[in-house]
């Protein structure tokens, strides 16, 4: 427990430490170019963490429910830009495949 407990008290302040870091060097005067691209971070991010599981959640590309609630989230989120109407759709859309047995 103490180990683990170490392990992870050293991640946060590696973590810590990387972000004051870069904040106290740049200060808040960001290049506009850098502000620009530091605002597709989590947008990136986030699109790396979900695709991976809704496009090969067996680790192959397969067609199924998860996949057509996926593109209804992508079209939602598209066309209202809110979280609440994109995970809304998309889960509409999937539990009405779940229920009509895809």
């Amino acid at each position: 427990m103490t180990h683990t407990l170490l392990i992870f008290l050293g991640m946060a302040l590696a973590t810590y430490f990387t972000r004051v870091t870069m904040i106290a060097l740049l200060g808040k005067d960001l290049p506009p170019l850098l502000r620009r691209w530091l605002d597709f971070v989590p947008a990136a991010v986030l699109s790396a963490l979900i695709a991976p599981a809704g496009l090969a959640p067996k680790g192959h590309i397969e067609p199924g429910a998860h996949l057509w609630a996926m593109a209804a989230g992508i079209v939602v989120a598209w066309r209202t830009r809110s979280v609440l109407w994109t995970i809304v759709g998309g889960l509409g859309v999937w539990w009405l495949l779940r229920g009509l047995g895809f």
